[in-house]
């Protein structure tokens, strides 16, 4: 009992430390029944597809040859861009956007890879490029995030840089370009950035970016 007792407690402190990081996100127009359309009809897989593609060409392009960038690397976002929550939402009541829900698929650790990223995650390995997943998850739940991505199938050498648990702010450009900015300082040429949301994007420090859609959620 004293376990079970102790391992209730840790879920419960974990999704404290997460809601501050999810506290800017809010619920798109959409209504759930044009949510599960747009998932249902394969207009999402084919945007994503899309969009990955095109990463991949220029990924391929600025990794070798004499357009070859000097440490080049890559930067994901997780949710919405490498993990897929949507199954979770879906099932949980969670379409339309419910927080409560969403950081409890989040902390389930169990979603699943979109499929284009990871083969794009997969071709920057095999091109040398670095990989630096970029999310405002918190701190607190890096050991669930890692283990995540492993069975999604995201494998390999690699970095995660989380939110800190300091980081207060509204927006996550500051957060996101920061880090994108401490990457290049070390050495590295971020030449493809990918994230669900424009607050992924903004603020420089990569040659392109590439947006994937989500009509779920809207991050600030």
């Amino acid at each position: 009992m004293r376990t079970r007792a102790k391992l209730a407690l840790a879920a419960v402190l974990v999704l404290v430390a997460a809601v501050p990081a999810f506290a800017a996100t809010t619920p798109t127009s959409r209504t759930a029944v044009q949510i599960r359309e747009y998932y249902s009809s394969g207009d999402w897989s084919r945007a994503v597809t899309k969009q990955v593609k095109k990463a991949k060409a220029y990924l391929v392009k600025r990794s070798h040859g004499k357009h070859k960038a000097k440490k080049p690397a890559l930067v994901l976002d997780i949710d919405e861009t490498s993990l897929n929550n949507y199954p979770c939402l879906n099932a949980n009541d969670g379409i339309p956007y419910d927080g409560l829900v969403n950081i409890n698929c989040v902390t389930g650790y169990d979603a699943p890879a979109v499929k284009p990223v990871r083969s794009l995650f997969k071709v920057a390995k095999r091109h040398k490029v670095k990989v630096f997943f970029v999310t405002a998850r918190p701190e607190a739940i890096r050991d669930g995030t890692l283990d995540n991505l492993r069975h999604a199938g995201y494998t390999g050498k690699y970095e995660l840089i989380l939110q800190p648990s300091d980081y207060t702010k509204d927006s996550k450009v500051p957060y996101k370009s920061g880090a994108r900015k401490r990457i290049q300082k070390r050495g590295f040429h971020i030449i493809a950035n990918v994230g669900d949301q424009k607050s992924d994007l903004k603020g420089g420090y990569s040659e392109r970016t590439y947006k994937l859609p989500n009509v779920i959620y809207l991050t600030s």
